[in-house]
């Protein structure tokens, strides 16, 4: 436990270098809709779904948010507290259940398996896991778990509250920020899939892992990007194939990046610079190796 309290320490510092000013706000709970709410501490979200007769809470993260996060919950509502999702295995989201001893700890099957053999990841109780989606009924309230595909990691969970017009995802994009560290297992192929089936249940309100908003428009105009690039760097591998075969479209994966122009329309996005050389990359590698 303790490697896990400093990696996540590390990860903290490493978040707060980005500059992003959501990373220095105070901890806040923001009613969303009827019976769903969006906690944001830390830089990081959660979302909150208060049924009838039970509570849901996503991504308690790492200790003290996790009993933060409670106490918040248990001001708006004295249900009890049934189910903590882990949106997928990294460990900056998939701590703090101890918080939570009564409650079920769920997560897509493939996340489990990761948190089992890292030396460093929270070996959390896991007591429910699914492969392709799991509805739970909150009373009055159904919540849907969705796995798409992989997005960020292999685990990757998103919640729909269907009556509500919510959904929660965890690190498939950011607010006007192109993310230069922290892609190395991201899958750009699977984080677009899983946006459009997102977008298909026409929510009306997103909420993303690292942000205290919960603009539809954000996760539509990354959506958008992520459209883009797959065209532009699908093409380019598709050109090299027809001219070299598998050794020229290899070398232009890792050319690519260099070579995509910038899409100015985002030009303005933190991180721009650095970070969109790093989403090509990262395209052309879930194209063409998986992950």
């Amino acid at each position: 436990m303790n490697l896990y309290r400093s990696a996540v320490a590390v990860a903290a510092g490493a978040l707060a270098a980005f500059g992003s000013a959501a990373f220095a706000q105070e901890a806040s709970m923001t009613k969303v809709s009827d019976s769903t709410y969006h906690y944001f501490s830390f830089g990081y979200s959660s979302i909150v779904v208060v049924g009838d007769d039970a509570v849901l809470v996503a991504d308690p993260s790492f200790e003290p948010r996790g009993s933060q996060m409670r106490a918040a919950v248990e001001e708006i509502t004295d249900k009890p507290i049934k189910y903590v999702l882990l949106s997928h295995e990294h460990y900056d989201h998939a701590g703090g259940t101890e918080a939570y001893p009564e409650a079920q700890v769920i997560c897509h099957i493939a996340c489990g398996k990761v948190m089992g053999i890292s030396p460093l990841l929270p070996v959390s109780r896991i007591d429910v896991t699914y492969e392709d989606s799991l509805s739970l009924d909150l009373g009055g309230v159904a919540v849907d778990l969705v796995h798409v595909a992989p997005g960020d990691g292999v685990g990757t969970t998103v919640v729909h509250v269907p009556s509500e017009g919510v959904v929660f995802s965890a690190d498939l994009y950011a607010d006007h920020f192109t993310a230069s560290e922290f892609l190395e297992d991201k899958n750009f192929v699977g984080a677009r899939l899983t946006l459009h089936e997102m977008l298909s249940w026409n929510p009306v309100y997103a909420i993303n892992g690292h942000s205290d908003g919960n603009s539809l428009e954000d996760m539509k105009v990354n959506a958008e990007l992520y459209d883009r690039l797959y065209d532009d760097v699908l093409g380019r591998l598709n050109a090299a194939a027809e001219s070299g075969g598998m050794p020229a479209m290899w070398m232009a994966m890792f050319a690519m990046q260099h070579e995509v122009p910038g899409y100015e329309e985002y030009s303005h996005w933190e991180n721009y610079e650095a970070g969109f050389p790093a989403y090509v990359r990262r395209m052309a590698l879930s194209i063409l190796h998986g992950g």
